[in-house]
């Protein structure tokens, strides 16, 4: 099969500013079918034009065509969910004619970009995943891939409209969610983005833009434009008239656009059906395969970047650079090496937690990394509950402990709210509370960096505690509550708020107090019935729909936290492994008795 010719406007700049040169083209092809011939578990298309169009993606970079190819194909294995609908499934037409995502026919100019449009607020966040949606755009961009030369030679630019986004979409937004996204648009389709443009922004957007903006190269970053309301301002680099009639332009409906893509999908049905064949088969690959963990990098080898506001948090609360960071990484490395009783995770980005809640003092964070261990063996019954067990969603369906997803600012700390009312205390403990939220907390250390850097705030909402609750809350039961909050994580505790307070609760806050370190203490707020003193700390916005505000019900919270842990599952799992062996400690082994014993010897780390 031979590759079409192109326009001489997108020759030229193909030749420009991709390194076309037609005398290699030929040769370049050869070699890349030669190379596909000698991988065992890459089954990959080789038609003339489809891979000419990962050699101009990667601008005639022989290894780096290579590199794509084999992520293109990796991923279609390793993220399922992103290509889960096919062409003729019925869900595939209805997911299209929603509008939610469109490629516009027409580009603007002869070398301009063609435009893409992404509505995520046209689809029901209920009925439908972001996942879904994707699943649909991918087959619409293989046919672009292999037919259409503007795309490939000029890029694309996308209109990300927000107009009718819920907090059910937010939340599904979670991290990895957005790094599958990252991955296989950035780094998987050789395709140039040349420039991402948000209309109608809601409140709480500048969350979600500035996560997806740390896993952006440098190039994408500079090419994201925000103009909310401002259309004008977007026109400046997309025509108004080459756009659907809906954003005031001349390029017909999106009805009409999307059944132009109707008709296009069924013209490449029979060339669909074939290319569902393709993809890795890592059982084949040579040497360690392939896996989603690799691929998508949720276990983040390297330090994810932090936007601008926490970074300046970080720099000036903290005492961060990078030096500290990347010399303060391979110091604990070596040093947990070293150590015969701890077996620890050692990522970089699990390692970087540490040293930010121990603003970068090497003692204290080899200090606190021990104790975070020592505790998985000395107070089993706060971790004895497990991802997999269904206790733990029974637990988590009660909404006692809810870890809001919404942020009342990109550099403010992250608020939970613990509702041990919500508990039967003749059913549960609070070791099986606290046991089922220190499984989120581990997915927090790794991912949460509001968490980590800026803190967290907790409301304590005592509405519906009874004395079976309080009879819990024996003096070693409060000792290692005390610890799992301050001691354990490295989490900066920046204030917990009391409302609802029932008779009685005086003698049990002296309690807490008498454990807490002196900065933990000139922390405690107790504002009882009025909310209103609490919305000086916390804004109400960010808040439960249950408590006046719009960060979603509690049923979605709740839904939320249970994908997330589904989606960190291999990870969790493997987590269970790492704890210390005190028989191996040097020096004398940690007891229990020794750290939550009546005699109150467990240490407080004094840690902000």
């Amino acid at each position: 099969m031979s590759v079409r010719e192109l326009s001489p406007e997108l020759a030229a700049k193909a030749q420009a500013e991709l390194n076309e040169d037609p005398k290699r083209i030929k040769e370049d092809l050869q070699h890349l079918k030669d190379w596909l011939a000698k991988q065992p578990h890459l089954n990959a298309r080789r038609d003339d034009q489809w891979l000419i169009a990962f050699l101009r993606g990667c601008k005639f970079s022989l290894e780096r065509t290579k590199e794509k190819l084999d992520l293109y194909y990796a991923i279609r294995k390793t993220a399922p969910d992103l290509y889960r609908i096919h062409h003729k499934d019925p869900l595939f037409n209805e997911i299209l004619e929603l509008g939610s995502y469109i490629v516009l026919p027409k580009a603007p100019g002869p070398t301009s970009p063609k435009i893409s449009i992404v509505s995520p607020g046209r689809y029901d966040a209920d009925k439908y995943s972001i996942s879904d949606i994707l699943s649909v755009s991918n087959v619409l961009l293989k046919i672009i891939l292999f037919e259409d030369d503007h795309s490939v030679v000029a890029g694309m630019q996308t209109i990300l409209d927000l107009e009718g986004v819920t907090m059910s979409h937010f939340f599904q937004m979670t991290p990895l969610q957005m790094k599958k996204m990252v991955v296989s648009g950035q780094d998987a389709l050789p395709l140039r983005m040349k420039g991402t443009h948000y209309l109608n922004t809601p409140a709480g957007f500048e969350t979600v833009f500035n996560a997806i903006k740390g896993l952006l190269n440098e190039k994408n970053k500079n090419r994201l434009y925000v103009h909310n309301k401002n259309y004008d301002e977007m026109y400046k680099y997309i025509p108004k008239e080459y756009l659907p009639k809906e954003y005031g332009g001349e390029a017909g409906s999106i009805k009409e656009i999307t059944d132009y893509w109707k008709k296009k999908v069924d013209e490449y049905s029979d060339w669909l059906e074939e290319d569902l064949r393709y993809g890795t088969d890592e059982s084949k690959r040579p040497g360690k395969p392939k896996t989603a963990e690799d691929i998508l990098i949720y276990l983040n080898m390297i330090v994810r970047e932090l936007c601008p506001e926490l970074a300046e948090k970080a720099r000036l609360e903290l005492n961060e650079d990078e030096t500290k960071m990347n010399t303060g990484i391979e110091y604990l490395k070596t040093w947990i090496a070293k150590q015969p009783h701890i077996h620890a995770r050692t990522d970089d980005q699990w390692l970087a937690a540490f040293l930010r809640g121990c603003k970068f003092s090497l003692e204290r964070a080899k200090e606190k990394l021990d104790f975070h261990y020592t505790v998985r063996n000395t107070a089993k019954d706060l971790f004895r509950i497990t991802h997999k067990d269904t206790l733990f969603y029974e637990i988590l369906d009660l909404g006692a402990v809810l870890i809001l997803p919404k942020l009342p600012g990109p550099a403010e700390p992250r608020v939970a709210i613990v509702r041990p009312g919500r508990y039967n205390p003749n059913k549960y403990t609070v070791s099986d509370i606290i046991s089922a939220s220190n499984i989120l907390q581990k997915i927090i250390i790794m991912e949460d960096d509001n968490c980590i850097v800026a803190g967290i705030r907790a409301v304590l909402d005592l509405e519906g505690v009874t004395l079976g609750h309080f009879m819990q809350m024996t003096p070693i039961q409060m000792k290692k509550l005390v610890v799992s909050l301050q001691d354990v994580n490295p989490f900066r505790m920046k204030g917990t708020h009391y409302i609802n307070v029932p008779p009685g609760f005086e003698m049990f806050l002296n309690a807490i107090k008498a454990l807490l370190n002196e900065k933990s203490r000139s922390r405690l707020f107790v504002h009882n019935k009025n909310y209103e003193d609490m919305y000086k700390y916390i804004p109400k916005d960010v808040l439960p729909a249950e408590y006046g505000g719009e960060g979603g019900t509690t049923k979605e919270i709740i839904k939320y936290w249970k994908e997330r842990v589904q989606e960190y599952g291999a990870w969790l799992e493997e987590d269970l492994q790492y704890r210390t062996d005190e028989s191996k400690r040097p020096g004398k082994p940690k007891t229990a008795e020794a750290m939550f014993g009546s005699d109150g010897s467990f240490r407080q780390l004094q840690v902000d």
